[in-house]
């Protein structure tokens, strides 16, 4: 027999619109509240001028610590948004879970590198001398990928169960 109880209520609410959408910009959410504090916590130690933008020979591109700082957060807006449409157009729970764990594993890389970048920044005294070192790239996307690995592992036990 088919029962309708609360156990119905709570399988529809754990597909909803409204809980795909806030699942998906919690990760973005969390790593821009890290990344304004990483820089408000730099802030004194920052150069006046930092490397917005990297070419083939390093730092090409400059602006203030506040108007980079503006920059960050238009990258988090963007991530978000792109990851909103693809996680609220997935037909099935079983389709949004993976676009679910990428949006987590893409927060938690981007935060990664752009405290990095900051540290880097504050450590350098002068914008034009600002490097990430290639290390801290391959540290990022492995922060990423193991977030990945987490969300992927803890799926495949939800289907279990």
């Amino acid at each position: 027999m088919h029962s309708t109880g609360s156990t119905d209520r709570t399988d529809e609410s754990e597909t909803s619109p409204a809980r795909i959408a806030g699942l998906t910009v919690v990760p973005f959410a969390a790593g821009l509240a890290v990344t304004v504090v990483a820089y408000f916590v730099l802030r004194d130690d920052l150069p006046s001028r930092m490397p917005t933008h990297f070419g083939t020979g390093g730092a090409d591109g400059y602006s203030p610590p506040g108007q980079a700082m503006a920059g960050n957060l238009v990258l988090y807006a963007v991530e978000t948004v792109l990851f909103l449409v693809k996680s609220l157009t997935d037909e099935e729970q079983r389709s949004t879970r993976p676009t679910l764990i990428a949006a987590w594993a893409v927060s938690v890389a981007t935060t990664y590198f752009m405290w990095s970048m900051l540290m880097a920044a504050a450590d350098a005294g002068d914008g034009g001398d600002v490097s990430v070192p290639a290390y801290q790239y391959v540290v990022a996307l492995a922060a990423g990928g193991a977030v990945a690995l987490g969300g992927w592992l803890r799926s495949r036990k939800a289907d279990r169960a």
